[in-house]
């Protein structure tokens, strides 16, 4: 069937309507005319491209031989300047689809210096034949790496990889490579070879130890940007206590540190409160403590704290989460998000308990993928803005 693409939607998808209906079609763009092949997954339906009719302006010839068939890009086919327009429209849709907001104030979008080279961790799949790559979109197939590499992925973990790739027997499953901003490679499950516990980074002058298997932002251009961003919407001020959850190893908490009275940080990963506790000693903070526990139990734990800083999973915080933080009563709460559905639900959660979106920013922490980063500052109700 003939249809035409009218905007991007959550998860990169390109929105056309046949019947009267949605369809989504991956791979595509907005202004697209394509003959597609209709095929419904449960309630939804999703077009699968035959032909491009008539291609979108935003058209570029995509730079990744397996592009729109690796899982790992969705928008190599756009130019870049469109892919952040795109994604501060799926913001703003979500927002006032979600949350329900008439009025959003957009502070900024920070977007990659790259949007290729940037990211600094990849989990490689490995087939059942010893094919090295990624697995397919919404498939557990492994596509193959490129010869040249991941064209997202730090230069330094393709040539790493692509130095070993060849001299490795690698089984069934999967392996991991990580990089520092040194170019300092680490490694676990490549056979043959002693796999590294943790990585080290290093950020606006402090050192973070992060467990080989531990979360850290992926964007080696952005986090100290993104970094900056927090801080700057957490107003920190010399008697604030802070609390800090879903901490990690530590990021966030030990760069607030010296300019408040205190900061508590809450993680349910033991590993990453483990390492954690080893940046504030490594970094001589002492205003700082962690602990492990989830979130709702981190909140039971603390009965005061004039800002709380959440930076959660893609799942967000959650109805439960969001009443227990207006418990406590902090004057503000600066919220990292990777996903613009459960940050909307989020902000409809925590308008309903007091407070209201002052300003969002973007952070393209993931370029050529759909998935969006964002920080919001939310203020509580009859405090100056």
């Amino acid at each position: 069937m003939r249809v035409q693409i009218e905007k991007f939607v959550h998860g990169g998808f390109g929105l056309a309507r046949t019947g009267g209906k949605a369809l989504l079609v991956p791979f595509s763009a907005p202004g697209d005319v394509l003959e597609v092949e209709c095929l419904k997954q449960g309630k939804v339906l999703r077009g699968v491209i035959r032909s491009i009719i008539k291609p979108s302006p935003h058209r570029v010839q995509n730079r990744c031989p397996v592009f729109g068939v690796c899982g790992g890009c969705d928008f190599d086919h756009v130019d870049y300047d469109f892919e952040l327009e795109a994604k501060r429209a799926i913001l703003f849709e979500d927002l006032r689809r979600i949350a329900k907001l008439t009025e959003i104030h957009f502070d900024r979008c920070i977007n990659s210096p790259d949007p290729y080279g940037y990211r600094n961790h990849a989990q490689f799949k490995v087939s059942e034949d010893g094919r090295v790559g990624f697995f397919m979109k919404r498939s557990g197939d492994v596509v193959s790496l490129p010869e040249s590499g991941c064209l997202l992925l730090d230069e330094n973990i393709n040539r790493y990889l692509l130095g070993i790739i060849n001299h490795v027997t690698f089984h069934r499953g999967g392996f991991r490579v990580r990089c520092n901003e040194n170019g300092n490679v680490f490694q676990k499950g490549i056979p043959g070879i002693d796999p590294d516990r943790y990585c080290y980074h290093h950020v606006r002058g402090k050192v973070f130890r992060v467990d080989i298997d531990g979360f850290f932002q992926i964007n080696r251009y952005l986090l100290p940007e993104w970094l900056d961003l927090i801080l700057e919407y957490s107003d920190p001020q010399r008697d604030d206590r802070v609390l800090d959850l879903y901490c990690g190893s530590g990021i966030i908490g030990l760069s607030i540190a010296e300019k408040v009275k205190a900061v508590v940080g809450v993680e349910i990963n033991k590993k990453a409160v483990d390492s954690a506790i080893y940046n504030a000693k490594e970094n001589r903070v002492e205003n700082i403590s962690f602990f492990k526990a989830n979130a709702l139990e981190g909140l039971e734990n603390v009965k005061h704290a004039e800002k709380i800083i959440v930076d959660p999973p893609r799942a967000g915080l959650g109805k439960a989460v969001v009443e227990k933080i207006a418990m406590i009563e902090p004057e503000l709460l600066v919220y990292a998000s990777c996903d613009t559905a459960t940050l909307a639900r989020d902000i409809r959660f925590l308008m309903e308990s007091g407070y209201h979106l002052s300003k969002v920013s973007l952070v393209d922490m993931f370029p050529r993928t759909w998935h969006i980063e964002t920080v919001s500052l939310l203020i509580k109700r009859g405090k100056p803005t």
